[in-house]
Parts: structure tokens; C-alpha cells; sequence
């Protein structure tokens, strides 16, 4: 069913203006399937009202009356006869890792959503790999009850796939109709075999230089002889400071508008929520005292999570009623900080280890022993042995 409320904001973002490709890119952006906001954008665009007067004599208004009402009960008919219900559904898929290493397995979560009524239904799906010349590599197929939503974790054997780029496509069935979901991901090159005779480590930069301040250039060469440098970035905006060249136009996390200016005037509700991030900076409260004037749960939620990741603060994630974006607003937030121990709050296991993942994959294998997927666990063990094996002695 066409949710009615998309439909009034997509006329409302015309009428002000906006282009329809920019106002489909923000809402999937921010969450919304691509097939839901198609349907709405079919409503959003209604026929043009075009009055005419008609002057029917009382025969004439007493036979259409009879014949709508005998249009109304065969349409009745047809309803309770065909008792089906449209299976329209909604399928994404989220890979663990978009880069695995040669004889991993591709771990990702799949979920399911049935936009049509409420009735519980089989959902056939398969799991295709294929390089990028199209050929297919391997697939897997499995069944899913579907009611209105539905996840499963899958776990597919590549066996001695060549390094390169693949991408994953899934396929949900349900009698004639399909949807599909792609994600990409590449398979890394086969490190070499060590000399026979053992050399001397050659000396090369971190991992990362990255001091997770936005106000620094980190690098690294061996001009600075394979240390980390950080040069500091003036102005700044997200500093705190008010500097030359900021205003609160191009900066307002660090720079107050006046109080006559209304700072959200003609924006959107997506480029509203990025300028709260950008407030919840330096003033967190200010950033949730707006957060809370949307009314519209969705982005309300959108909104508090931003704060949190802006604010660092993941107690702001409390506030969210939903456990779905309540585990989006802990996992944003801890990647956005590096702080892995928010990780620990995320309720559901498959995003709990995404999560973690994240980390591991940036180096810290300090969370490989709080995965709950065995094979996410052996993944993280064995980054963790070779990173070992490459360290300088």
C-alpha cells in the first residue's frame, strides 16, 4: 500500500522546487526502498481536475446511479472471490566485508519485506556470484517464510575464485514476480610466498595514521621517515572555533546565525538533519531540541542518530523506540568514534558482528572473540596471524 505520507512530502519538495531525481536520491539515502518510493512518486503525480458542468435529467441520474451501484457490488465480487494476496515485496542484501581475502567464504545478511497485506508466504531465493564479466561463479538457493519481515545470515563457499571483483546478486521469487538486490565486494590478491632465505623487514608506515581529528592532515612517507605526521587544518569547520572565513553559512557547527535568520528555510528535511549533525558538534542540546520539532518518526530517529555520531555521545540512541534504528544509531556511532565498546549495545547478533567487523577490518583485533558468527570469527583470527606475521621483528 502507498504510504500516504511519502506521497504529500514528494508533492511538497516539487512544489518547492526540487528536481524528482534529487528527491528520490535523499529518500533512499535516508532508508526508504527504491521500489516504495516509486509507487509513491505514481501517486505523487495525479491528473490534472478538470471541471465540467453537466445537466442530467432525473431519468438520466436515476440510471447511472443503478448502474455504479451494480459496478460497486461485482467489484465487491471480485474482491471476495480472489482472495489472493499481491506479494509485492522488498528484498537488500549487506555484505560483512566488501573485501575478502582468497578462501573466505562471502558472509552477509539478507532481509525481506512484504510491502502488500498482511498473509504469510513462501519466498523462493537465490544467491548468485558473478565476475564482472557476467559469469556466473556459484549459487546458492534457499526458502523464506515471509509475513511482513524476514532476515537470515548466509554464508556462501568461493572455493579457489581469482582475485578480482565479483558482485553478489539476490533474487526473491514469489509466483511471477521477482525483486533483486546486488552488492559488490573483490576477493584480495594471494600474498606472496616468503623467500627461503629470510630478509630484513623493510620499514614501512602504520596502517593507519588516521588521529580521528578532522581538523589534522594525516601522512605518512619516508621523507618523515615511516612516522606519522599530523599538520593542523586552519580554519577548521567542527573546531569549535569561529574562525576566519567561516560564517554560520559555510560552517554552523562552529558559527551561531543570528536569531532573526532561520537556518532551515526552504531546505529539505534531509539537508535539515545534516545541518543538526553539524550543530550537535559543539552544542548537542541546541542539535536535540531541533531533532525533537520532527514530528515524523522516521527521520526523527535519522536526526538522533546523527547527534549521537556528531556528539559522540551514544546515550542519545535511548531515545529511539525502534530496535532497528536504535542498533543503526549505536553501530553509526561507534564507527564514526572508533569506540568499538558501543558495539557491545547493538541487540541484533548479524549487526552486532557487522559492527565489529568494521573494526577488524581497520586493524583492531581486540573484538575478534565478541563475534557471534563462528565464521566472522575465524575471518578476524586469521587477519589477526597474518598482521602478526607482517609486523617489522
Amino acid at each position: 500500500m502507498v504510504q500516504d505520507s511519502l506521497v504529500r512530502y514528494i508533492r511538497e519538495q516539487i512544489r518547492a522546487g526540487y528536481d524528482i531525481g534529487t528527491i528520490k536520491n535523499y529518500l533512499i539515502k535516508y532508508g526508504y526502498p527504491e521500489s516504495r518510493v516509486n509507487e509513491a512518486m505514481q501517486y505523487a503525480y495525479p491528473p490534472s481536475e478538470v471541471k465540467h458542468v453537466v445537466h442530467l435529467s432525473k431519468t438520466t441520474v436515476a440510471l447511472a446511479v443503478a448502474v455504479i451501484c451494480t459496478l460497486l457490488l461485482a467489484a465487491i465480487g471480485i474482491f471476495y472471490f480472489n482472495s489472493s494476496p499481491s506479494k509485492l515485496l522488498d528484498v537488500s542484501t549487506s555484505l560483512l566485508s566488501n573485501s575478502i581475502n582468497p578462501g573466505d567464504n562471502l558472509q552477509f545478511t539478507v532481509e525481506l519485506s512484504n510491502l502488500g497485506k498482511a498473509k504469510r508466504y513462501d519466498v523462493m531465493l537465490r544467491y548468485e556470484v558473478r565476475n564482472q564479466r557476467d559469469e556466473l561463479l556459484t549459487f546458492k538457493e534457499e526458502t523464506i517464510a515471509v509475513e511482513t519481515k524476514a532476515s537470515a545470515s548466509v554464508s556462501i563457499i568461493l572455493g579457489n575464485a581469482e582475485p578480482g571483483n565479483y558482485y553478489l546478486k539476490a533474487i526473491a521469487s514469489y509466483g511471477d514476480e521477482k525483486a533483486t538486490a546486488t552488492s559488490s565486494f573483490s576477493i584480495n590478491a594471494v600474498q606472496q610466498q616468503a623467500a627461503p632465505e629470510p630478509a630484513p623487514a623493510a620499514r614501512s608506515c602504520p596502517f593507519s595514521c588516521n588521529d580521528n581529528n578532522q581538523c589534522t592532515n594525516d601522512y605518512c612517507s619516508e621523507a618523515t621517515n615511516y612516522e606519522c605526521g599530523h599538520d593542523n587544518v586552519i580554519p577548521c569547520c567542527g573546531n569549535g572555533a569561529c574562525e576566519n572565513g567561516e560564517t554560520y553559512q559555510t560552517c554552523i557547527s562552529d558559527c551561531a546565525a543570528p536569531e532573526s535568520v532561520d537556518i532551515f528555510e526552504g531546505k529539505p528535511i534531509w539537508e535539515k538533519i545534516d545541518i543538526i549533525k553539524g550543530i550537535a558538534k559543539n552544542d548537542k542540546q541546541k542539535a536535540l531540541g531541533y531533532c525533537n520539532d520532527i514530528e515524523q518518526t522516521g527521520y526523527n530517529y535519522d536526526c538522533l542518530t546523527g547527534v549521537a555520531a556528531s556528539a559522540n555521545d551514544d546515550n542519545v540512541c535511548n531515545d529511539i523506540a525502534d530496535e532497528s534504528y536504535k542498533d543503526n544509531c549505536y553501530k553509526t556511532t561507534a564507527t564514526a568514534n572508533m569506540r568499538s565498546d558501543v558495539c557491545a549495545k547493538v541487540v541484533k547478533d548479524s549487526k552486532r558482528d557487522q559492527c565489529y567487523m568494521d573494526f577488524a577490518t581497520k586493524g583492531d583485533y581486540s573484538i575478534c572473540n565478541k563475534l557471534v558468527n563462528k565464521y566472522l570469527a575465524q575471518s578476524c583470527d586469521s587477519l589477526r596471524k597474518l598482521s602478526e606475521m607482517n609486523a617489522p621483528s
